[in-house]
């Protein structure tokens, strides 16, 4: 029994921990993933009408500034895709950024993210 309760409080304080660190990966996932796969919008080839439809998910991903900008940069260099979720990434990012998005131009989340390790 006390093996049990110890297993209990070791994974109580691991999890408060990971939560007060700042996790935001597992939020910022969930947020993306009700964006990339609502339904109502699947006919749009335009990103933005994905993020239109889903403001306050998006929002709630910008809202997490720089932990959120940490995990999507990383996200992002991480990812063998391009789609709308790393479009999405990268205009997240941008939108964190602010004025101290370094690139311009851009079309895809793979193009966003290689420019700005290269302005790095």
């Amino acid at each position: 029994m006390k093996k049990i309760l110890f297993i209990f409080l070791l994974s109580s304080v691991v999890l408060v921990a990971c939560q007060s660190s700042g996790n935001v990966g597992p939020e910022i996932e969930g947020n993306l993933d009700k964006i990339i796969n609502n339904k109502g919008i699947s006919h749009s080839s335009n990103p933005l009408d994905y993020i239109k439809q889903n403001q306050n998910e998006y929002d709630n991903i910008v809202s997490k500034d720089e932990k959120g900008l940490e995990y999507l940069i990383e996200g992002l260099k991480g990812s063998e895709e391009n789609g709308l979720k790393e479009w999405i990434m990268a205009k997240a990012s941008i939108d964190i950024l602010k004025t101290n998005n370094p690139i311009k131009e851009w079309s895809t989340g793979k193009e966003w993210i290689n420019k700005y390790i290269e302005s790095d």
